[in-house]
């Protein structure tokens, strides 16, 4: 009698698991399941495992918010940075971006805002490495690091943060097909570029949104436009100088932030016009240009258009078949699905684009 009831017991049960497997139940958690997670290595050289299935996901970096975006997982962001609530681009490509809880910053995220939000993963810049172990320590939630110019680059740029976050988000197929179509964009320019030798590249000054004297130290996408940057240094973004170590640097070439008037209130006849700039070489011949130079972070279609306007704007002798606008359009299509967009923002913002 007591076998039977066992039999019978057991019998129950496979066909309560027969029956919830075939629903699509599961009895145990996703979290119990070692299958139900994937290992990466993020772009600060952390190990990561990270669940298979991403559905919900908070970015405190805005570079990674813009390639998620790029990936067709925006739905998947349930929180991002206060940065990219005001990201003067992406609102207009992605308003859902403003309607999303702002969950502070990577130097000081909201922990509790974070937590309750239940996310599967947290975007995070690379750079900070230290604070993405404190936050994945205190969430318990995976923290992944991603850049575009990662720590070991030293100030050069790299797409793989396409890859890495496709992976994450299952997008592979998208993010490979991205970082690919983005680096055959930049060859163009550097197979011209890379040609030009080192005596005979312009050097080229950047300015800073908030101040003229404070400037760009990382090498790309300058180096990649063939150009030098005079103020390199590959341990500092932006850093203070000098207006006696610019005019010392006497750049054929100055390049103005633009969010200049928004952030800084100057203008390229601002300077022009400052009898301080001008025993430099740029001011003295008017080669002063506005040009999108990133908003925390890099933006990636705006990476490789900098790059062609920078390549066109120094040697247009060597890119006569460059239609800057035409490219920039269809990279601006490519990633994000939205037509003509570079054109309208560069006209809005006083951008130089060479034609």
């Amino acid at each position: 009698m007591i076998m039977k009831k066992i039999l019978l017991l057991a019998m129950t049960c496979i066909i309560i698991v027969a029956i919830a497997a075939l629903a699509g139940v599961y009895l145990f958690p996703p979290w119990a399941r070692k299958e139900q997670y994937i290992e990466i290595i993020d772009q600060a050289g952390r190990k990561i495992r990270v669940p298979a299935d991403v559905r919900r996901v908070v970015s405190l970096w805005p570079e990674a918010t813009r390639v998620t975006i790029a990936l067709g997982a925006g739905d998947k962001l349930l929180g991002v940075s206060i940065w990219d609530t005001k990201d003067p681009i992406m609102l207009r490509i992605y308003p859902k971006l403003k309607e999303l809880p702002a969950v502070g910053t990577v130097t000081q995220p909201n922990v509790e805002e974070i937590v309750r939000l239940k996310p599967d993963v947290i975007l995070f810049d690379a750079l900070r490495a230290a604070m993405a172990d404190d936050l994945q320590q205190k969430t318990g939630i995976p923290v992944v690091c991603v850049r575009l110019n990662p720590p070991a680059l030293k100030g050069e740029f790299s797409f793989e943060i396409f890859e890495i976050l496709g992976k994450v988000l299952g997008k592979e197929e998208r993010g490979k097909f991205l970082r690919e179509y983005l680096e055959s964009k930049l060859d163009m320019i550097r197979n011209v570029t890379s040609k030009i030798p080192e005596e005979e590249r312009l050097k080229v000054y950047v300015t800073f949104a908030r101040d003229p004297l404070t400037t760009y130290g990382l090498a790309d996408p300058l180096r990649s436009a063939g150009l030098v940057n005079v103020a390199y240094n590959p341990r500092m973004v932006w850093y203070k100088v000098s207006m006696e170590q610019v005019i010392a640097w006497n750049p054929d070439i100055v390049i103005v932030h633009f969010l200049r008037k928004r952030m800084g209130n100057y203008t390229v006849e601002d300077i022009l016009g400052d009898p301080r700039w001008q025993q430099v070489k740029a001011v003295k011949e008017g080669r002063v240009y506005v040009i999108i130079v990133g908003y925390v972070g890099w933006y990636p279609a705006m990476l490789v258009i900098n790059t062609m306007q920078l390549a066109k704007i120094a040697y247009p002798e060597k890119f006569t078949w460059l239609d800057v606008v035409r490219e920039a359009n269809e990279i601006y299509e490519t990633l994000y699905g939205v037509s003509e967009f570079f054109e309208r923002f560069a006209e809005e913002w006083g951008l130089y684009v060479p034609r």
